[in-house]
């Protein structure tokens, strides 16, 4: 009987990497199709398997709060923004923020008690690319560092030392290889007015704050105003756009909660939850006919 508990969790352990490295595969090549349809070749493909692992997290994020099948329709709905990718240097900072906000929001769901030293390492290093690339965007990890050092802070010095390792890594290599930083981004990111993405992210704070509210109640008010503080500095110094989809993510995973508890009809939300799952072969069919439909009408 114990072998074959055994057996059985050892396939769900497969099955679970199986889906994660098959989300990478096809959210990376559906990002690469959509960028070469948009006329975009070589180097700029590069980055697309970046892409991949922030979809990736994506909807480890969205598996937090929802089952796997709606966990993929929010995914869907959130690789919508892919055709708007002209950036990758905003964007990698993007990518980092959205794997340092998943292992947050897993400790504040409770499925893990501290955070481990690799975590520490990947802030550093996500603190230190932001620094050399779009500094504004450092403005997120200030808050999120005071967070996870007051949850480890019976080993505080350690984590600060994996956290100065990670922070030093891009520091150094940029100090070797300075030719790095000419690429450098200090302007916002073009694609949506200011204005306008000012307008939205207070909507956007209440939409997140109905996900994180189903955190652990010891730690869910101090994730929320941490947070809340960190992308509410980004409406100070502007980094471009890409430095909120992450709070998009929690804002759409919020919107799927109260439809999930407001809406009886189940129908609809299958109705809702296939539209997400089609959602990316309907931005790459958007993406293939729309330069077709404006030769032909002569926009």
């Amino acid at each position: 009987m114990a072998e074959s508990i055994q057996q059985q969790s050892r396939v769900s352990v497969f099955l679970k990497q199986h889906e994660q490295w098959s989300a990478w595969a096809f959210f990376t090549l559906m990002s690469g199709l959509i960028m070469y349809c948009q006329g975009q070749r070589g180097v700029a493909l590069l980055h697309t398997p970046l892409l991949g692992i922030m979809l990736l997290y994506v909807l480890k994020i969205c598996a937090l709060y929802v089952r796997r099948s709606t966990a993929w329709a929010l995914t869907g709905l959130c690789f919508a923004a892919t055709p708007f990718y002209h950036c990758p240097q905003a964007e990698l900072c993007m990518s980092l923020q959205v794997v340092v906000l998943c292992h947050v929001l897993v400790w504040a769901r409770g499925k893990r008690d501290a955070f481990q030293p690799r975590h520490f390492v990947v802030w550093g290093v996500s603190m230190g690319l932001s620094l050399l690339i779009v500094p504004a965007a450092a403005l997120f990890y200030v808050p999120v560092a005071v967070l996870m050092l007051w949850s480890n802070r019976h080993r505080w010095w350690k984590d600060c030392g994996a956290a100065s390792v990670g922070l030093l890594l891009p520091l150094g290599v940029a100090l070797v290889s300075r030719p790095i930083l000419t690429g450098a981004v200090t302007i916002p990111c073009g694609g949506l007015a200011p204005g306008v993405v000012m307008a939205v992210v207070p909507v956007l704070l209440c939409g997140a704050f109905v996900t994180v509210r189903r955190s652990r109640p010891t730690r869910r008010y101090a994730v929320a105003g941490l947070l809340a503080l960190g992308w509410g500095a980004g409406l100070v110094l502007y980094p471009g756009w890409t430095y909120f989809y992450p709070l998009l993510i929690l804002a759409v995973v919020g919107g799927a909660l109260l439809l999930h508890r407001h809406v009886a009809n189940r129908r609809m939300l299958y109705l809702l939850r296939a539209v997400g799952l089609l959602v990316p072969f309907i931005t790459l069919c958007a993406v293939l006919i729309l330069p077709i439909w404006r030769q032909a009408t002569g926009g």
